[in-house]
């Protein structure tokens, strides 16, 4: 049977025009999609600020001890021990450092290929364990999406500066400037600046909380005083016998710590509580201390000759930033009878309930700022005395 010429030259033209129609439909849309979404990749500078830096690179059979600065790429897993610490620093200027016991990957960082591109500027990492503190950078020729993964969640953060710690327990996301969205089991929590929430393993984002972290537990004696606190007593070497007693009382609506030694005027002794912090601050700016205090008697004038055993005193025990040992003090009286010189002390009224704030404490020790808080101490010091504190708290931010 012989073929319709006409039929075949039809069906060769509408196949050649649907051939055209396609390519040029698709062709410009392949193009303008190649411009919109192809990516450039970029390393990134890893700068040791002390210590060694463990960097495992993309495909590299083991670790690379590094001390200097060096470029790493997309995949690199970079990882801090106890004594060292790092920066890393993007192509567009963003910042990451990483505290001691960290580790990160670096997921993406990449910008648009083409200027004509609407996407943003990328950076994508994982937090595996450890905290970080995040400088976002301003925007300048293109927006930025930073994206922070972590084993209990994500955040995305804007422009702005962000603090991330990942535990076993539970992440913690910081807004310190700018906001940040966290998200974790289908549910997101909007972070404005001076919040944070928390992440537990497998639950939804804390409601938004201030950015304020007490470090202390127990501070307001609301449950018993072996939760948080240790009791001790030390007598001195001027052969005193008597100890101190402690002993948390209601007083009015409040609960109170009661410190009383009586019975045995003219030998020293020391009666107090104690409370494990280990908190390493480096990443906060604000370290506040506040407590009320309240004298009852004290025999012996001021703080002693050597301004050293107030009725009530408070010790910070810190480290500083090249690991020294360090602590600050304050005592509370109210009589100096003997005129003894006084130093880090002040007088209260007697039988007064006295609230006591310190400014911030990072300014205030700035030549020997504290970088890793490790106990807090009261106690009531001196011969015979008699006092009480209440609604202790010690807070960071």
């Amino acid at each position: 049977m012989r073929k319709d010429p006409e039929r075949t030259a039809w069906t060769v033209l509408l196949s050649a025009f649907a051939t055209f129609c396609f390519l040029a439909v698709s062709v410009p849309l392949g193009i303008r999609w190649y411009i919109i979404n192809a990516t450039s990749t970029h390393k990134t500078t890893l700068t040791a600020i002390n210590g060694t830096i463990m960097v495992e690179e993309r495909g590299q059979a083991r670790p690379l001890a590094v001390t200097e600065d060096m470029e790493v790429s997309e995949g690199a897993n970079i990882k801090t021990d106890s004594t060292s610490q790092a920066i890393l620093t993007f192509f567009e200027d963003s910042t990451v450092i990483l505290y001691n016991d960290t580790q990160v990957v670096l997921l993406k960082t990449r910008t648009p290929r083409f200027s004509l591109s609407p996407r943003p500027d990328t950076i994508v990492l994982e937090v595996k364990e450890g905290r970080v503190r995040i400088g976002a950078a301003p925007s300048i020729d293109s927006p930025l999406y930073f994206e922070v993964r972590f084993p209990q969640g994500v955040a995305v953060q804007e422009e702005g500066s962000y603090s991330v710690e990942v535990t076993d327990e539970q992440a913690q996301i910081v807004a310190r400037y700018g906001q940040a969205l966290a998200t974790a089991a289908g549910t997101a929590v909007k972070l404005n600046q001076g919040q944070r929430t928390t992440i537990a393993p497998g639950e939804v984002p804390a409601d938004p909380m201030p950015a304020a972290q007490p470090l202390l537990v127990n501070g307001n004696f609301q449950q018993d005083l072996s939760v948080g606190w240790i009791a001790y007593n030390e007598q001195g070497v001027d052969g005193g016998e008597v100890d101190g007693e402690i002993e948390i009382v209601s007083f009015g609506d409040r609960r109170a710590l009661f410190f009383s030694r009586m019975g045995e005027d003219g030998n020293h002794c020391e009666t107090g509580i104690i409370q494990k912090i280990d908190k390493d601050i480096r990443d906060f700016t604000s370290l506040k201390l506040h407590l009320d205090v309240r004298l009852i008697y004290q025999s012996l004038s001021g703080g002693g000759f050597l301004s050293s055993e107030f009725p009530i005193m408070v010790r910070l025990d810190y480290k500083d930033p090249y690991g020294n040992d360090r602590f600050w003090v304050h005592g509370f009286y109210y009589q100096n009878d003997d005129n003894y010189p006084i130093q880090y002390g002040e007088q209260i009224p007697r039988y007064v309930w006295y609230p006591y704030e310190t400014d911030n404490l990072l300014e205030i020790l700035a030549d020997t700022r504290p970088t890793h808080i490790n106990a807090i101490r009261i106690y009531a010091s001196g011969w015979e005395y008699q006092s009480m504190i209440s609604e202790v708290g010690l807070t960071v931010e």
